[in-house]
């Protein structure tokens, strides 16, 4: 594998740190890789991906792992994209708020919404539920077409974006913001570490 540019040390900690016993050793097996992916096998010997262990909603105690719930969305047939952010909620902690882009020549309708929250029911549980499903024009990306769940995440919990000049479609996000926010300015709130981090590291 190669290094980050500049930056070996960082390179280190991030892949293979986390596991590592013996700092010392130049013994490759004491360097096990840490992907940043949780995975589960099954009896049969076969493994099942579960989706980037540091996207997870902490919902009333229940681990969710937003790949999962994504997973659900796009189950529905007119779903295109499905991203999944936390929502800080008074009760629960945080609870899961969904963004969906649909397929070419779908209108937006209730009854998507309803078809997305029953998947997400169906497929996980009712602890699932999301506090909103929002039919989005488009998600906001990366040059390499990387959808930036970090950016949703301060939209829902009414968070400075931040610089989002390197997008490939930058104006969807104010689309999106008067979508959830409504018009006018909102005035932005500190964001708990956990959802200020969302989405960072897999960026």
């Amino acid at each position: 594998m190669q290094t980050i540019w500049g930056d070996a040390e960082r390179f280190k900690r991030q892949y293979f740190t986390k596991y590592n016993k013996n700092p010392n050793s130049k013994d490759w097996r004491d360097w096990p890789y840490f992907a940043g992916d949780g995975a589960m096998e099954s009896a049969d010997g076969y493994f099942r991906i579960l989706g980037r262990i540091d996207d997870v909603i902490n919902v009333a105690g229940h681990r969710l792992g937003t790949k999962e719930i994504e997973s659900a969305c796009l189950t529905v047939p007119e779903v295109a994209e499905a991203a999944v952010v936390p929502v800080v909620d008074e009760v629960k902690g945080r609870v899961p708020e969904v963004y969906v882009a649909l397929k070419p020549g779908v209108r937006p309708s209730k009854e998507i919404e309803n078809k997305v929250t029953h998947a997400i029911e169906t497929e996980i549980g009712k602890i699932a539920r999301p506090s909103a499903v929002r039919i989005v024009p488009d998600m906001p990306k990366t040059r390499s077409g990387k959808i930036m769940r970090r950016v949703l995440a301060s939209i829902s919990n009414t968070m400075d974006v931040g610089d989002i000049t390197t997008l490939a479609n930058p104006d969807v996000v104010e689309q999106i913001r008067l979508q959830v926010q409504g018009a006018g300015k909102v005035r932005t709130k500190a964001a708990p570490s956990d959802i200020k981090d969302f989405g960072a590291k897999s960026e």
